[in-house]
Protein backbone atom coordinates (compact mmCIF):
# COMPACT_ATOMS: atom_id res chain seq x y z
CA UNK A 1 0.00 0.00 0.00
CA UNK A 2 1.29 3.52 -1.03
CA UNK A 3 2.01 5.72 2.06
CA UNK A 4 0.89 9.13 1.79
CA UNK A 5 2.69 12.41 2.95
CA UNK A 6 3.94 12.64 6.82
CA UNK A 7 1.39 14.28 9.02
CA UNK A 8 3.00 16.13 12.51
CA UNK A 9 0.42 16.90 15.21
CA UNK A 10 -0.21 16.70 18.94
CA UNK A 11 -2.39 13.56 20.08
CA UNK A 12 -4.18 12.45 23.45
CA UNK A 13 -4.13 8.76 23.18
CA UNK A 14 -8.02 6.80 23.57
CA UNK A 15 -7.24 3.46 23.42
CA UNK A 16 -4.53 0.97 22.68
CA UNK A 17 -5.11 -2.48 21.35
CA UNK A 18 -2.59 -5.29 21.30
CA UNK A 19 -2.18 -5.70 17.45
CA UNK A 20 -0.40 -9.00 15.97
CA UNK A 21 3.25 -10.21 17.77
CA UNK A 22 4.23 -7.17 18.65
CA UNK A 23 2.32 -4.06 17.31
CA UNK A 24 -0.44 -1.87 18.71
CA UNK A 25 -3.40 0.05 17.42
CA UNK A 26 -4.05 2.95 19.19
CA UNK A 27 -6.91 5.22 19.16
CA UNK A 28 -5.86 9.09 19.36
CA UNK A 29 -8.16 12.19 19.48
CA UNK A 30 -5.92 14.57 17.62
CA UNK A 31 -5.40 18.42 17.36
CA UNK A 32 -6.13 19.20 13.50
CA UNK A 33 -7.69 16.17 12.54
CA UNK A 34 -10.35 14.09 14.83
CA UNK A 35 -10.06 10.58 15.72
CA UNK A 36 -7.35 8.97 14.23
CA UNK A 37 -6.41 5.15 14.71
CA UNK A 38 -2.50 4.51 14.51
CA UNK A 39 -0.97 1.38 13.76
CA UNK A 40 2.15 1.52 15.75
CA UNK A 41 4.94 -1.15 14.33
CA UNK A 42 6.92 -3.01 17.30
CA UNK A 43 5.30 -0.86 19.79
CA UNK A 44 5.57 -3.94 22.85
CA UNK A 45 8.99 -5.11 22.40
CA UNK A 46 10.82 -4.03 25.55
CA UNK A 47 14.12 -1.67 23.47
CA UNK A 48 10.95 0.34 22.14
CA UNK A 49 9.40 3.53 24.40
CA UNK A 50 6.39 4.06 21.76
CA UNK A 51 4.38 1.44 24.01
CA UNK A 52 4.93 3.56 27.53
CA UNK A 53 4.28 6.93 25.33
CA UNK A 54 1.28 6.10 23.40
CA UNK A 55 -0.62 4.68 26.95
CA UNK A 56 -3.77 6.06 27.38
CA UNK A 57 -4.18 9.27 28.83
CA UNK A 58 -0.74 10.60 27.59
CA UNK A 59 -0.56 14.08 25.35
CA UNK A 60 2.27 13.23 22.95
CA UNK A 61 3.38 14.96 19.57
CA UNK A 62 3.06 12.57 16.90
CA UNK A 63 4.43 11.93 13.22
CA UNK A 64 2.48 9.53 10.96
CA UNK A 65 2.21 8.19 7.05
CA UNK A 66 -1.45 9.12 6.39
CA UNK A 67 -2.79 6.40 4.18
CA UNK A 68 -5.66 6.74 2.35
CA UNK A 69 -7.60 4.04 3.73
CA UNK A 70 -6.90 2.02 6.73
CA UNK A 71 -4.58 2.57 9.50
CA UNK A 72 -2.15 5.45 9.44
CA UNK A 73 0.88 4.30 9.97
CA UNK A 74 3.22 5.93 13.44
CA UNK A 75 6.81 6.78 12.27
CA UNK A 76 7.79 9.22 15.69
CA UNK A 77 6.31 10.02 19.16
CA UNK A 78 7.21 12.07 22.22
CA UNK A 79 5.90 12.35 25.59
CA UNK A 80 4.32 15.83 26.57
CA UNK A 81 2.13 15.08 29.34
CA UNK A 82 0.90 11.95 30.82
CA UNK A 83 -0.81 13.25 33.94
CA UNK A 84 0.53 11.65 36.77
CA UNK A 85 -1.97 13.40 39.41
CA UNK A 86 -4.87 11.43 38.04
CA UNK A 87 -3.09 8.25 37.72
CA UNK A 88 -2.61 7.81 41.92
CA UNK A 89 -6.48 8.81 42.69
CA UNK A 90 -8.84 6.74 41.97
CA UNK A 91 -11.60 8.98 41.58
CA UNK A 92 -9.78 10.98 39.11
CA UNK A 93 -8.60 8.19 36.89
CA UNK A 94 -11.97 7.13 36.24
CA UNK A 95 -13.53 10.32 35.63
CA UNK A 96 -10.57 10.91 33.22
CA UNK A 97 -11.46 7.77 31.55
CA UNK A 98 -14.54 8.18 30.91
CA UNK A 99 -13.75 11.49 29.44
CA UNK A 100 -11.96 9.82 27.06
CA UNK A 101 -14.44 7.20 26.18
CA UNK A 102 -16.95 10.02 25.32
CA UNK A 103 -14.27 11.33 22.89
CA UNK A 104 -13.74 7.95 20.97
CA UNK A 105 -17.34 7.29 21.17
CA UNK A 106 -18.91 11.02 20.05
CA UNK A 107 -15.43 12.44 18.15
CA UNK A 108 -15.69 11.42 14.58
CA UNK A 109 -12.54 10.06 12.54
CA UNK A 110 -10.96 13.01 10.11
CA UNK A 111 -12.31 15.66 11.83
CA UNK A 112 -10.48 18.35 10.65
CA UNK A 113 -11.75 21.32 13.98
CA UNK A 114 -9.01 21.26 16.68
CA UNK A 115 -11.90 22.19 19.38
CA UNK A 116 -13.01 18.59 20.62
CA UNK A 117 -9.13 18.04 20.84
CA UNK A 118 -8.56 21.02 22.84
CA UNK A 119 -11.97 20.30 24.99
CA UNK A 120 -10.72 17.34 25.94
CA UNK A 121 -7.36 18.62 26.93
CA UNK A 122 -8.68 21.09 29.12
CA UNK A 123 -10.58 18.94 31.21
CA UNK A 124 -8.00 16.71 31.81
CA UNK A 125 -5.67 19.43 33.31
CA UNK A 126 -8.59 20.52 34.91
CA UNK A 127 -8.87 17.13 36.71
CA UNK A 128 -5.21 16.93 37.31
CA UNK A 129 -5.69 20.27 38.85
CA UNK A 130 -7.89 18.87 41.64
CA UNK A 131 -11.31 19.78 40.19
CA UNK A 132 -14.14 18.00 41.22
CA UNK A 133 -14.54 15.07 38.84
CA UNK A 134 -18.28 14.68 38.84
CA UNK A 135 -18.94 18.18 38.07
CA UNK A 136 -16.14 18.18 35.61
CA UNK A 137 -17.56 15.27 33.74
CA UNK A 138 -20.90 16.41 33.54
CA UNK A 139 -19.74 19.90 32.45
CA UNK A 140 -17.29 18.29 29.50
CA UNK A 141 -19.97 15.91 28.25
CA UNK A 142 -22.85 19.15 28.06
CA UNK A 143 -20.05 20.81 25.85
CA UNK A 144 -19.02 18.31 23.83
CA UNK A 145 -22.38 17.06 23.03
CA UNK A 146 -23.16 21.07 21.94
CA UNK A 147 -19.97 21.17 20.63
CA UNK A 148 -20.63 18.39 18.00
CA UNK A 149 -23.79 20.12 17.52
CA UNK A 150 -26.45 18.19 19.90
CA UNK A 151 -26.75 21.63 22.23
CA UNK A 152 -29.90 20.88 24.48
CA UNK A 153 -32.18 23.56 25.05
CA UNK A 154 -31.85 24.71 29.43
CA UNK A 155 -33.04 28.06 29.22
CA UNK A 156 -36.90 27.21 29.63
CA UNK A 157 -39.83 25.24 27.47
CA UNK A 158 -37.96 24.74 23.77
CA UNK A 159 -41.72 25.42 22.39
CA UNK A 160 -43.13 28.31 24.52
CA UNK A 161 -39.99 29.43 26.92
CA UNK A 162 -41.81 29.04 30.13
CA UNK A 163 -40.36 28.24 32.82
CA UNK A 164 -42.74 26.55 35.13
CA UNK A 165 -43.25 22.81 35.33
CA UNK A 166 -40.19 21.83 33.16
CA UNK A 167 -40.02 18.04 32.40
CA UNK A 168 -37.24 16.71 29.75
CA UNK A 169 -37.88 15.89 26.83
CA UNK A 170 -34.54 13.91 25.80
CA UNK A 171 -36.46 13.03 22.20
CA UNK A 172 -37.20 16.85 21.76
CA UNK A 173 -33.77 18.20 22.54
CA UNK A 174 -34.05 19.80 26.11
CA UNK A 175 -36.93 21.07 28.58
CA UNK A 176 -40.41 20.69 27.49
CA UNK A 177 -43.21 22.21 29.91
CA UNK A 178 -46.42 20.41 30.77
CA UNK A 179 -48.73 23.07 28.91
CA UNK A 180 -46.55 21.77 25.91
CA UNK A 181 -46.66 18.36 26.19
CA UNK A 182 -44.16 17.59 29.07
CA UNK A 183 -44.59 14.52 30.87
CA UNK A 184 -42.18 12.64 33.14
CA UNK A 185 -40.66 13.78 36.86
CA UNK A 186 -40.05 17.67 36.63
CA UNK A 187 -36.92 19.17 36.21
CA UNK A 188 -36.03 21.40 39.70
CA UNK A 189 -34.99 24.84 38.24
CA UNK A 190 -31.82 24.65 40.18
CA UNK A 191 -30.99 20.94 38.19
CA UNK A 192 -31.59 23.05 34.48
CA UNK A 193 -30.04 26.62 35.82
CA UNK A 194 -27.06 24.86 36.98
CA UNK A 195 -26.44 22.66 33.54
CA UNK A 196 -26.56 25.81 31.43
CA UNK A 197 -24.13 27.47 34.06
CA UNK A 198 -22.09 24.40 33.09
CA UNK A 199 -21.87 25.45 29.31
CA UNK A 200 -21.06 29.17 29.77
CA UNK A 201 -18.71 29.02 32.67
CA UNK A 202 -15.05 29.66 32.69
CA UNK A 203 -12.37 27.10 33.63
CA UNK A 204 -11.24 29.20 36.97
CA UNK A 205 -15.52 29.39 37.56
CA UNK A 206 -16.13 25.56 37.13
CA UNK A 207 -13.53 24.69 39.52
CA UNK A 208 -15.40 26.29 42.30
CA UNK A 209 -18.72 24.69 41.02
CA UNK A 210 -20.33 22.76 44.35
CA UNK A 211 -23.45 20.44 43.55
CA UNK A 212 -25.12 18.30 45.86
CA UNK A 213 -24.45 15.21 44.90
CA UNK A 214 -28.40 14.06 44.37
CA UNK A 215 -28.44 17.16 41.66
CA UNK A 216 -25.07 15.57 39.83
CA UNK A 217 -26.75 12.58 39.71
CA UNK A 218 -29.66 13.80 38.16
CA UNK A 219 -28.02 15.81 35.50
CA UNK A 220 -26.12 12.00 34.63
CA UNK A 221 -29.63 10.65 34.04
CA UNK A 222 -30.44 13.68 32.09
CA UNK A 223 -27.64 14.01 29.72
CA UNK A 224 -27.31 10.15 29.16
CA UNK A 225 -31.30 9.86 27.99
CA UNK A 226 -30.25 12.98 26.06
CA UNK A 227 -27.11 11.61 24.40
CA UNK A 228 -28.82 8.31 23.46
CA UNK A 229 -32.15 9.99 21.79
CA UNK A 230 -30.08 11.91 19.97
CA UNK A 231 -27.28 9.85 18.77
CA UNK A 232 -29.73 7.52 17.44
CA UNK A 233 -31.04 9.52 15.11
Amino acid sequence: MTLAELFRDRALVLRAQDHAETDRIVSVLSENRGQLEILVKGARRIERSWGAILDILNLAEIIYYRRRSGLHLLREAWLIQDFPGLRVDLPRLEAGLILTRWARELVPHEFPDPRPFRLTLNFLRALEEGGAPEVLLRAYELRLLSLLGYRPVLNGCLSCGGKEGLTWAADRGGLLCRKCGGSGEEVPSRVWNTMGAMLRLSMPALLRLRIPEDDLNTMDSLIHAFRAVQLAR
